[in-house]
């Protein structure tokens, strides 16, 4: 059995959890928040043996070896390197640092401690996704020329939301990071040039974000926004053909549109849920002894940080 705690037991680690107890390998071991009462609120619904006032005291306990840090932005780094020296296995919500020199600096603790780490960029294991990659490695829209991503959706905002912190807000961290890991993905030559528009909260973060990417030949469009509806896909375009999938960043649905006229549509549905294959990969790496993951490696996440870094720098 796999003792899991949790480190952060907001909205998405109620998902997490959810998807958690779908896998017989693991225990939800316990739960940490910044108040005993959130805590035991939190163990109310998602059973689990403790409940932490502290995400430290998650990190001292010997009976658990795996955590699921579900912080905000700001703190992931922070509480990566605590648990690296704790020596527990650790998947952490993305974006996993705030910058690039966090994620070096991380990839050689963990290096260093023999730790395994990975960032939790679920949509690359969700079965959808996985056939879309393996659809476009076989050849099916020829080679890839042009990778065009849209994630938006109007945000009803909470003042006190971490969305609207200027330190970790905005929605290029949130949501723009699933775009930037299909760029990450797909595209194997490094960034040449970016060009940035974007629009901003009163309160100075961006509620809207458009890039236009230069990957040598190939180009990487990435559009996200919090102020705004609009198609949640990733458009594949290549020179047999495009592949639509939807939605980005939990992909069900693919639709192949060959140059040719022919027209083919896949549904895919989750395991259980769009969280529980990461959760089943991370199990399965501990299970295997192994300290990195090939689908989410240490430099997909470099390299993610990377691009979004580039992307920050021109805004």
């Amino acid at each position: 059995m796999i003792n899991w705690g949790i480190v952060g037991a907001g909205r998405i680690a109620h998902r997490f959890c959810e998807a958690l107890a779908q896998d017989s390998r693991a225990n939800l071991e316990a739960v940490s928040c910044r108040t005993l009462e959130k805590a035991k609120a939190f163990q109310e619904k998602h059973p689990c043996n403790k409940a932490y006032d502290s995400f430290q005291a998650v990190l001292d306990d010997p009976e658990i070896e795996a955590v699921y840090i579900a912080l905000p932005h700001l703190y992931h780094f922070e509480w990566v390197k605590k648990a690296i020296l704790a020596n527990k296995k650790i998947l952490v919500e993305k974006p996993a640092t705030m910058n690039t020199a966090e994620m070096e600096e991380i990839k050689d603790l963990v290096k260093k401690h023999h730790i395994l780490f990975m960032e939790a960029m679920k949509t690359r294991f969700v079965p959808g996704y996985q056939e879309a990659k393996s659809l476009v490695s076989e050849g099916i829209i020829g080679e890839l020329e042009c990778l065009e991503t849209s994630f938006c959706g109007k945000v009803d905002y909470n003042q006190n939301s971490y969305l609207l912190d200027i330190k970790q807000g905005g929605c290029l961290l949130d949501l723009g990071i699933y775009n930037i890991a299909y760029l990450d993905d797909y595209f194997k030559v490094p960034l040449d040039t970016v060009d940035v528009t974007c629009k901003y909260h009163d309160c100075g973060v961006d509620t809207y974000v458009k890039a236009i990417l230069n990957f040598g030949k190939q180009t990487g469009i990435v559009e996200c926004a919090m102020d705004r509806n609009k198609e949640n896909q990733a458009v594949l375009t290549g020179t047999l053909g495009k592949m639509i999938i939807r939605p980005i960043h939990r992909p069900l649905d693919l639709e192949v549109i060959l140059n040719s006229g022919e027209i083919f549509k896949y549904h895919i549905e989750y395991d259980h849920d769009d969280f529980y294959s990461e959760i089943v990969h991370f199990n399965d790496l501990i299970e295997n002894g192994q300290v990195e993951s090939t689908i989410m490696s240490l430099d997909h996440s470099i390299n993610c940080a990377k691009i979004l870094e580039a992307v920050r720098e021109m805004m």
